[in-house]
């Protein structure tokens, strides 16, 4: 199939849609399109000639993205110069955010069952500014490709700093895509090349080796670097092409691009060896996704990208996610969706799965929070009505998002189960003196529906004593009663806390909350429980992060409902299927210094209080396109004595299954081997789920029916009002990739 020694082709500099391209499969000698030439370049030029080729691309092609050479963008980078006390200051204004980070004392002494090895945030960001005093960096890109690293090991969806240079500019891509699929599901998977796989799977021969390195090596140390994954078997699932990715928007799989190793400069070509004996070299390219108008040189270029301004903050304070679909590509038609596809609702027709509903969950975030919540109500009622009679919640690629929508998704399967939802923050100088001062601001006569805005804005925050529950759904009596300090390694913590589902300006109020009754309480209290736990399948694929981790612990450990996990690293061991970050709450570097302003501006604000607040500077999050924290760690009810984060807790699903080419081609095919494993006793490569009779008061007649479209009219929640300032930090987001 493949032709031997296939030289590599030269010269790419090539248009990509905002989209992953669709290049030729990996047996045609098709040339990519280029303009300029291959002639070689001087560093120093690069960055001035990838301005010029970016410029007449845009020209061409207004709407799309410019790509070119990656070798060319790497020159470029390097030829940044390096501005020492601007890179110190950086680091240096770096630590008052980082100490907001949960769970840095167990990053440092993790236990001896996780993955990865001990890590020292601090000592890694000490070493970076050591380095700066010594001249160690030759250049801006060397300096912040070493800074990528006080973050990358942490393997966190919600600790993040993407620094400008090194982000802001290129992203890194391959002109494949790579599966990972089982013959018969019964087999260890094998890589093949996705174009090779789906175009022509006769004859597709597996990749033995990448870039000269054994391919299950090299694809496991590629992604290892920095996958935000805290699980080993999600970070490798993340390199490969599944429909989940597509669907959500995600990506093609992160071999290709995408994930926070679209930074990590992947060389100028890459090889595929292949078992039958033939080699592909292709190319590496990157995508200009900024206007480079004005730069020239290395020197211009860090003007126009790297000088601190406030016109990069709002870009710092948002959470970078990829466009909704129209649809979710490769799925078929749903019963119900929300308008995003973020939600949407299947029922399986092939014999043996005619009573099967699926729930697919993207995401917990999605454009409207009252469309989401309807059309899961709706497709319920509509399964059960239908005589569906089991479940399958499909969680693959869902990264999260609204904290409180997952506790109502939870809520409307289960809504008699009060979660658990306990969590805890790490106490440093300035999250105390924030804390301290909202606390003071709110007067004992406090009314919300006579105070202002701003305190309204303060009292809905965890940094006021009164907010928030306590581990026995009573509030806090004090500040002591919240924050004295509890010792856990060599970090002090706050109280063990869950949320105050009685508040309505936490919920049913949009300015401030989610703008929904939540599920099981108010109006929603009485509602019924539409499947029997033993009846409800969750399906994974390792990506599950943020919020679907809540969701998830909720759902296994107090409804008991069992788990799937697809994929994994090539083995027949059992795998967790919750593999992405299992912290309770992220928060930006934008709203912990909004926080902070906004207390140092109280009348209750000493002058050593503001001393304190001033150490959080505007630079990091100017010099940045994204940062982020772990706020919150999550504490599940067995380790409530222990104080170990969720995130260091093992937690291997029932049962794994192997993708097949079929499921990669039809996501259909892996619902039905979800099904199959749950209820009608087929076999768990590893884990087991023994066949279950499924429990029903009256068995109804099975309804098939599809809807072309989403037929319920919900107003969505930006459309009605305006919210607050200070929303998504208060009620979360997705996990950064």
């Amino acid at each position: 199939m493949h032709f031997k020694s296939l030289p590599i082709q030269a010269g790419l500099v090539g248009l990509a849609s905002a989209g992953y391209a669709k290049y030729p499969a990996g047996n045609s000698t098709t040339a990519y399109p280029t303009t300029g030439t291959s002639t070689p370049t001087s560093t120093l030029a690069a960055c001035g000639i990838v301005s010029s080729l970016a410029s007449v691309a845009k020209v061409a092609s207004p709407s799309a993205t410019p790509t070119v050479d990656a070798k060319l963008a790497h020159d470029c980078l390097n030829s940044v110069p390096l501005n020492t006390s601007a890179a110190i200051q950086y680091v240096t204004d770096l630590e008052p955010y980082i100490e907001w980070q949960s769970d840095t004392a167990d990053l440092k002494d993790p236990p001896a069952d996780y993955f990865y090895p001990p890590f020292d945030v601090f000592g890694k960001l000490a070493s970076v500014k050591a380095n700066l005093e010594n001249g160690t960096y030759a250049n801006e890109y060397e300096f912040q490709q070493d800074l990528y690293q006080v973050f990358a090991p942490a393997h966190d969806g919600h600790f993040v700093v993407y620094p400008d240079l090194l982000t802001k500019v290129f992203e890194w891509r391959r002109k494949r895509s790579l599966v990972s699929i089982s013959s018969d599901g019964i087999e260890i998977p094998k890589i093949y090349l996705y174009e090779d796989i789906t175009s022509a799977p006769s004859e597709a021969s597996e990749v033995t080796k990448i870039n000269g390195v054994d391919a299950v090596k090299y694809v496991e140390d590629w992604i290892f670097q920095a996958s935000f994954n805290q699980d080993a078997d999600a970070a490798y699932n993340t390199m490969f092409y599944e429909k989940a990715f597509v669907g959500g928007g995600v990506s093609t799989g992160y071999f290709a691009g995408g994930g926070r190793i679209r930074y990590i400069y992947p060389g100028a070509n890459t090889t595929f060896d292949f078992a039958n004996g033939t080699t592909l070299g292709v190319e590496n390219y990157a995508t200009v996704k900024v206007d480079m108008t004005g730069v020239t040189d290395g020197e211009s270029f860090y003007q126009k990208f790297c000088v601190a301004s406030s016109a990069t903050e709002a870009a710092a304070s948002s959470v970078t996610t990829a466009a909704a679909l129209v649809s979710p590509t490769g799925y078929p038609t749903p019963v119900v969706s929300t308008n995003d596809t973020i939600v949407s609702g299947y029922y399986l027709s092939e014999p043996g799965f005619e009573d099967v509903a699926v729930l697919s969950l993207l995401a917990f975030e999605s454009d409207s929070i009252a469309e989401f919540q309807a059309v899961a109500q709706t497709f319920l009622a509509d399964a059960v009505r239908d005589g569906k009679t089991k479940l399958v919640i499909d969680l693959s690629a869902n990264g999260g998002g609204y904290i409180l929508q997952g506790y109502d998704m939870f809520r409307q399967l289960f809504p008699h189960i009060v979660q658990d939802g306990y969590s805890r923050m790490k106490e440093t100088d300035t999250f105390l003196t924030i804390s301290k001062i909202f606390s003071e601001d709110i007067p004992a006569d406090y009314d919300p529906n006579t105070a202002s805005e701003e305190t309204i804005s303060e009292y809905e925050t965890w940094f006021n004593y009164r907010y928030d529950y306590n581990l026995t759904n009573q509030p806090f009596l004090s500040f002591e009663d919240k924050f004295a300090p509890h010792p856990y390694k060599t970090d002090n913590y706050t109280s063990l806390m869950r949320w105050n589902l009685d508040d309505p300006l936490t919920t049913t109020n949009s300015t401030y909350g989610m703008g929904i009754e939540i599920s099981g309480y108010g109006s929603l209290a009485n509602i019924s429980q539409p499947f029997a736990a033993e009846n409800i399948i969750m399906l994974y694929d390792g990506f599950c992060a943020s919020t679907c981790t809540l969701f998830s612990e909720f759902m296994r450990i107090q409804a008991g409902v069992k788990s799937i996990a697809m994929g994994g690293r090539p083995n027949k061991e059992q795998i967790q299927g919750v593999g992405g970050i299992k912290g309770a709450q992220v928060l930006t570097f934008a709203s912990i210094y909004s926080y902070a302003q906004e207390a140092a501006s109280s009348p209750n604000a000493t002058p050593e209080d503001i001393a304190i607040l001033n150490k959080l500077t505007t630079v990091p999050i100017e010099r940045s396109v994204s940062t982020s924290i772990n706020l919150r760690d999550q504490i599940l009810r067995d380790n409530v004595n222990d104080g170990l984060p969720a995130q260091y807790v093992y937690e291997p699903a029932d049962c794994r299954l192997y993708w097949t080419l079929p499921m990669i081609e039809n996501v259909e095919k892996v619902w039905e081997a979800a099904a199959g494993a749950a209820w009608n006793g087929d076999a768990c490569v590893a884990g087991a789920l023994p066949k279950r009779d499924v429990s029903v008061k009256q068995r109804k007649n099975v309804v098939n029916r599809k809807r072309s479209r989403n037929t319920l009219s919900v107003v969505k929640r930006e459309e009605a009002v305006e919210k607050d300032a200070m929303w998504d930090a208060r009620h979360g987001r997705k996990v950064i990739s």
